[in-house]
């Protein structure tokens, strides 16, 4: 049976394991960020040198509800890669489970991990992009009726072969990158929203474990594996910058004399320059991502799988492809949306999209991503 770590109460945290005992804290996550940074699509060196060093959360309690989201996510694609995934792991529909649950009813259904694990599902939701080239759009209603939706047809897709255009492994794709999506969103939220109590919910929503050893779920996950794919040196270098906004956020509280949990000062232009730079590195990432599923389309393995696994890394990346549209005169966005928005694996010319990531990002995905 998978374990989850135990979610925050109300008022009071206890935290097991291999967590430290937490303390009193407020009760409802940070509010979302207003302020953001200057965005852009070009990749980031990626020559990092190695980070093993413990992040040390302001204060533990912050980040448990992350933690617990976290898992329950690493849960649900413990569940889809499992030798007993079939329909009825869907959990039939979202509007079956406790919406206000902190703990899953039921580990075995997708459903009720994203429902009821610290109430992911509300989280989700509520969720709006800070990037300043995608002000406030309300993503997360998006994700969230598509992660739904994806859960309710995949619990009538038995009959439908698995490597087909809405099988289980189809939907559950959409599950999996939806969340991934949240999360990537979230951690950006909270790297500009200048509070202690925020700070280290974006850190928690990282997935890295925080002693800085290479165990990592969801996001950092991601990360670990093109890394491991491509060459690259993510891994390190967002852990290095997600430390150092630390030190920074800590030192532009103390010279504003804020001492609370959740006050707040605008980031500094040196905390806006990290979260910016460890955004182009998740973009690189998700670029990377979304390049090698394009690379098994173009080759014919499992067509209708990668379509559909590129289509959600493109979700991700569309908003900072339309930036750079709109600043380089280009429809890389409709083009896109084109082809990979429809579910005729024939149709996704998956060369125009490896093109399409060379020209925003400066990818040869093909000359990168080689294991």
């Amino acid at each position: 049976m998978i374990s989850l770590p135990r979610p925050r109460t109300r008022c009071r945290l206890t935290v097991l394991g291999v967590l430290v005992v937490g303390a009193v804290s407020a009760c409802s996550d940070a509010a979302p960020a207003t302020s953001t940074s200057g965005d852009t699509v070009s990749h980031p060196d990626a020559a990092d040198g190695g980070a093993t060093a413990a992040y040390t959360p302001f204060l533990q309690a912050n980040l448990q509800n992350q933690l617990v989201r976290v898992a329950g996510f690493h849960a649900i694609q413990a569940l889809r890669k499992s030798a007993d995934f079939k329909a009825d792991s869907f959990g039939e529909t979202c509007a079956k489970w406790n919406v206000a649950g902190t703990t899953p009813t039921d580990l075995s259904k997708i459903a009720s991990l994203y429902v009821e694990s610290a109430e992911l599902q509300t989280k989700v939701k509520a969720r709006k992009d800070a990037h300043t080239h995608n002000k406030d759009a309300a993503l997360g209603l998006a994700i969230d009726a598509s992660v739904c939706g994806a859960i309710e047809a995949g619990a009538k897709a038995g009959g439908v072969a698995r490597n087909a255009v809405g099988s289980i492994d189809w939907h559950a794709q959409v599950v999996d990158k939806g969340l991934q999506h949240f999360f990537y969103l979230s951690l950006y939220n909270y790297l500009v929203a200048g509070t202690r109590k925020g700070y280290d919910e974006g850190v928690g929503y990282f997935g890295r474990a925080l002693d800085g050893s290479t165990d990592a779920k969801g996001l950092a996950a991601t990360v670990k594996a093109r890394d491991e794919n491509c060459g690259t040196a993510h891994a390190a270098g967002i852990w290095e910058q997600l430390k150092k906004g630390r030190a920074e956020l800590e030192k532009t509280l103390a010279a504003a004399g804020k001492t609370g949990n959740e006050d707040a000062v605008p980031p500094s232009a040196a905390a806006l320059e990290i979260a910016a730079d460890v955004d182009r590195r998740l973009l690189h990432v998700f670029a990377l991502s979304m390049g090698r599923e394009l690379l098994e389309l173009q080759q014919g393995t499992d067509p209708a799988i990668k379509l559909i696994e590129a289509r959600m890394f493109w979700r991700m990346l569309r908003p900072h492809v339309a930036a750079h549209d709109q600043a380089k005169g280009t429809q890389l966005v409709a083009d896109l949306d084109a082809r990979l928005g429809q579910d005729d694996p024939a149709k996704g010319q998956p060369a125009f999209g490896l093109t399409a990531l060379q020209t925003v990002f400066g990818l040869d995905v093909a000359q990168l991503c080689t294991k």
